[in-house]
């Protein structure tokens, strides 16, 4: 598999994005106290802003805890309601998301589809994989009942599977089987977006690359629109149109794939790629070791987020956050670093 293996055709710049994301912030409270009154926040994402085109797969990819899951389920309003302070705008084809009413939203959704990374916690394991299948299609009245049966073997046939699994229930498949089931759920409603929320972090390698294959075929056929989710920069590299790296709570660097990985251009992006594993065993590299550990999100460092673990840091990092802007020639690629020159 290369890294040309999945892009998809060129995008016309000029559309409007399917979605599109402006200064998003999730922040959880802190409480305590008699009353449960908040006495600060974790700052879980911090003001991100990025479009996604149509047919366009945008990967974001960060260490655990950065604020990539939670950005993905905010973007579908999946949060338990009250739980968190939203701010910021979340843009579908045009439709602020938190601005729909109930029926709006429910209607929309079936839009937006979701692929969790556990394949085993996101299936019901008292219902059948037929029946989940068939669940949303009941749900938004698009299928007759006397025709759902054949289009769940449908669906199910695309994704890899012959009719009689519809009649078997998620413990009697494999983790790759499951996602796979997963996929298939996901497609019912036929979604213009799908969130992949680290869909092949939990499986094998081998079977990582059939899932991988399995999307991109998909999003061929049915020309989707993907948010693809996951901390191995080398699989959102291949998979992807472009990348946003995420580094606690805030977008560090975005542009086309083949740019963020060839040319990095912030110091937390050139750590993430050193440590990516190289198929040449004599080929020699310089591991970039971060010194320290990743600050917490209750309490985040004034400046920019990443200068106390930074090498090139110096005095106007720890004051002020830099933005996320055009360096050195190619506009679609950005980094937020004062001394990525």
């Amino acid at each position: 598999m290369t890294a040309t293996d999945h892009q998809s055709p060129k995008m016309q710049t000029a559309a409007e994005p399917i979605l599109r994301v402006e200064e998003l912030n999730v922040w959880f409270p802190i409480t305590g106290g008699l009353f449960g009154r908040p006495h600060g926040w974790v700052k879980a994402v911090n003001g991100i802003s990025f479009s996604v085109r149509q047919g366009e797969t945008l990967g974001i990819v960060g260490e655990s805890g950065c604020g990539k899951t939670t950005a993905g389920r905010a973007i579908l309003r999946l949060l338990p309601r009250g739980s968190a302070h939203i701010s910021g705008g979340v843009f579908f084809e045009g439709r602020d998301l938190y601005a729909l009413k109930s029926r709006e939203l429910r209607a929309t959704r079936r839009h937006i589809q979701i692929i969790f990374q556990d394949p085993i916690g996101s299936l019901n394991p008292r219902m059948t994989v037929g029946s989940m299948i068939a669940e949303p299609l009941l749900v938004h009245n698009l299928v007759p009942r006397n025709n759902l049966e054949a289009h769940v073997r449908e669906l199910l046939k695309r994704v890899g599977f012959d009719a009689d699994a519809a009649r078997r229930y998620p413990h009697e498949f494999s983790g790759g089987q499951r996602q796979r089931i997963g996929i298939a759920r996901a497609l019912a409603v036929n979604p213009r977006l799908i969130i992949c929320d680290e869909p092949v972090s939990a499986l094998d390698v081998s079977i990582q690359a059939q899932v991988l294959n399995l999307l991109a075929d998909l999003r061929r056929e049915m020309g989707l629109s993907y948010v693809f989710i996951a901390h191995n920069l080398a699989v959102v590299e291949h998979f992807s149109d472009r990348v946003a790296v995420m580094y606690l709570g805030k977008i560090v660097e975005l542009g086309p794939a083949r740019s963020v990985v060839s040319h990095p251009r912030h110091p937390y992006t050139q750590a993430l790629l050193s440590a990516v594993p190289m198929p040449e065993p004599n080929r020699v590299t310089t591991r970039t070791v971060l010194q320290g550990e990743v600050p917490s999100p209750a309490h985040p460092p004034g400046g920019c987020p990443f200068h106390p673990r930074c090498p090139l840091a110096t005095a106007i990092c720890q004051r002020e956050m830099p933005p996320i802007a055009v360096k050195r020639g190619d506009e679609a690629h950005t980094a937020a670093c004062w001394n990525v020159e």
